[in-house]
């Protein structure tokens, strides 16, 4: 196969707390590749995602200064196992903000809620419900 997504990685000036953040919301397998400088998230099945230090930027072989963040990001999907609110919820209480509650696709039929975790990576929880 050619031209497949292979993962997504998440820049991050604090690793440990992403990480953390992460475990705590999505109850996530967290790789340290090595440990503080690149993560390797694990949601079971599917495809991995990755967290990165913005100081070390691990695979970059020449890092540059972090830039801050401005206009639109690009929005990585999470399927969830329940209605996207309910993890909505706790990501608020973990200091995520959220940016839509949860509504209803027509066009995909499923449901689909959205924030901006801590360190301003946006995340679409998407489910749809068993027919």
């Amino acid at each position: 196969m050619t031209n497949t997504l292979v993962f997504v990685d998440l820049p991050t000036p604090d690793i440990e707390a992403t990480s953390a953040f992460y475990q705590e919301l999505f109850g996530w397998k967290i790789n340290g590749k090595p440990w503080g400088s690149f993560h390797q998230v694990v949601p079971g099945e599917g495809l991995h995602l990755g967290l990165w230090t913005e100081q070390e930027q691990i695979p970059d072989p020449a890092p540059r200064p972090p830039q801050p963040r401005s206009g639109l990001q690009p929005r990585t999907y999470i399927l969830v196992d329940a209605p996207p609110g309910e993890y909505l919820n706790k990501a608020v209480i973990l200091g995520a903000t959220a940016l839509w509650e949860q509504s209803y696709w027509e066009e995909f039929d499923g449901h689909h809620a959205s924030f901006l975790d801590p360190w301003g990576n946006q995340i679409v929880m998407w489910w749809k419900p068993a027919s």
